[in-house]
């Protein structure tokens, strides 16, 4: 049999992790500004005013939005993925 050779490179990306009231496991969700998201829910979770909070990802979920009373908790997470390169 034949080897096929890959091609590509392996890359990081920051996910945050929304974690939500009776939902057993977290909202997966990617942006651009990983950073500055999760530093906005970090303090949106210390605010005692309720807030429908929307997002606009990019990756597999395209909008999402809850209340902000319904946060439990945020988390940054760094991945690393397998990107081909276009050779064509």
């Amino acid at each position: 049999m034949a080897q096929q050779e890959i091609q590509g490179t392996i890359k990081t990306r920051m996910a945050v992790l929304v974690f939500c009231a009776d939902v057993n496991s977290p909202l997966v969700l990617y942006f651009d500004n990983a950073q500055k998201v999760y530093e906005d829910l970090k303090a949106l979770i210390n605010s005692t005013e309720v807030k429908m909070v929307e997002f606009e990802p990019v990756g597999p979920i395209k909008k999402a939005s809850l209340l902000s009373n319904k946060i439990v908790g945020v988390a940054l997470q760094e991945e690393r993925y397998f990107s081909q390169e276009d050779n064509g």
